[in-house]
């Protein structure tokens, strides 16, 4: 019997990001408030201070990775334009907003997100950098790392929605919600949604060791910006990408 399948968006999967997003809450607490000490530049103190104290004596500021980092948000910000090129596209062709992918959408939310978080955390530093930075002659925001939040969120947003459209069943795929195969593709895409979805990881990589080598942020910061955008990823999974069933 010839199967259909269909994308379903369960509790199971908002259960799991709002326990993504307690786990963040908690953690942020627990940075601003365990075993604080004034041990960055001009007095200024750190929660975790142990071992952020033993990641920064390992690691003192490197330019170098602190411009590798810099390279990794620059393509995290050109994929992101990317899919909003793509969605303008759809609507060019379709002529509607309702006709546009709603994983498009999903991802709009998602930047938004992301950038209101980026100001909100410049603006309201709950800590500060282990170093002064070249030509600057004070303090600045280090928690959580915005590299790590920005470029973890969008990659690891834009590999769902890759994994998504590259499908390798070879199978018709239909969004329930609007009874249409939107941008999905048909047939094997194996080969080209590893290619993609490696890509997304090693960028990811990159951006998360690539800030601990750079000595710019405490290793709680980078921790904190990657639970951020496990948090961001497991929302837009569960509201905009679902699971993936087949029925007979």
């Amino acid at each position: 019997m010839k199967k259909e399948y269909k994308i379903s968006i369960g509790a199971e999967g908002i259960k799991s990001a709002f326990i993504y997003l307690i786990v963040t809450l908690i953690y942020t607490v627990l940075v601003l408030t365990v075993d604080k000490a004034p041990i960055g530049p001009n007095g200024s103190v750190v929660g975790f201070s142990g071992i952020n104290g033993k990641f920064a004596a390992r690691f003192p500021y490197n330019p170098l990775f602190d411009k590798i980092t810099d390279v990794a948000m620059l393509i995290a910000i050109l994929v992101a334009a990317g899919f909003a090129v793509l969605g303008l596209m759809q609507l060019l062709k379709s002529k509607s907003f309702a006709k546009v992918d709603k994983k498009i959408y999903g991802l709009a939310i998602v930047y938004v997100v992301v950038m209101v978080l980026y100001v909100f955390f410049d603006k309201v530093p709950l800590n500060y950098r282990p170093v002064i930075m070249p030509g600057e002659t004070e303090l600045e925001a280090s928690f959580p790392s915005t590299h790590t939040l920005v470029v973890c969120t969008i990659m690891s947003t834009a590999s769902l929605f890759w994994k998504k459209i590259f499908d390798g069943t070879g199978k018709y795929l239909k969004d329930t919600a609007s009874g249409k195969s939107s941008v999905f593709i048909s047939g094997d895409k194996e080969k080209l949604r590893k290619v993609f979805v490696g890509f997304a990881n090693i960028v990811m990589l990159v951006a998360v060791l690539g800030r601990i080598v750079a000595g710019v942020h405490w290793i709680t910061d980078i921790c904190g910006g990657f639970l951020i955008s496990a948090t961001i990823k497991e929302f837009y999974s569960a509201l905009f990408i679902g699971k993936l069933e087949s029925e007979d």
